[in-house]
């Protein structure tokens, strides 16, 4: 079995396998505990250490699927993402309001089943990703378009799909994503 196989087999599995508090969260979205919190903040330093690492011996598929891991585990570990939650009680057109009040109403829209939230700044928010140069399927947007994905659907208590529509890393000038809620 050669290096990038073993890796591929490796990576797959561990993203596979979540950790035991996040199995409990992978329910609701949501950690209740201080060891959930502890195991997303883990998973997210894990996969941010390995990707920097072992991003070149990865196929595209598998990058996205690590990154949205990730996102998961990022959302469920940032605590203004999990007051988010608290704050909207279920009500997605409250989580509109408050998403508003963070990036500006105008950036945080819902029309019917369709919500487009825009990150109105010039570069990639996440201090988690690499610096490099905009690639038009770059797999890094996959984790922001997760963590958006995740708190809507945990305050939807729903489905929700997300495109990402444009972004720095993509060649875009701002992060804009499209959700839309079953």
């Amino acid at each position: 079995m050669n290096r990038k196989t073993f890796l591929k087999g490796l990576v797959v599995l561990g993203a596979a396998v979540p950790c035991p508090s996040l199995a409990g969260a992978a329910k609701n979205g949501k950690c209740e505990d201080s060891a959930c919190m502890a195991d997303a903040g883990a998973v997210r330093q894990f996969l941010s250490d390995f990707l920097r690492s072992e991003e070149k011996n990865l196929d595209h598929a598998t990058l996205v699927k690590l990154m949205q891991q990730r996102g998961r585990a990022c959302c469920r570990n940032l605590k203004f993402r999990q007051d988010l939650i608290d704050q909207s009680a279920g009500n997605v057109d409250k989580l509109v309001e408050l998403m508003g009040k963070i990036v500006g109403p105008d950036n945080c829209t819902r029309s019917d089943d369709t919500i487009t939230l825009i990150y109105p700044v010039t570069k990639c928010v996440c201090g988690w990703s690499p610096e490099r140069p905009p690639t038009p399927d770059d797999p890094y947007c996959e984790c922001s378009a997760e963590n958006n994905r995740t708190l809507f659907e945990t305050v939807a208590g729903s489905p929700v799909s997300v495109k990402v529509l444009t972004s720095p890393r993509r060649g875009g000038v701002h992060c804009t994503f499209q959700l839309k809620v079953a």
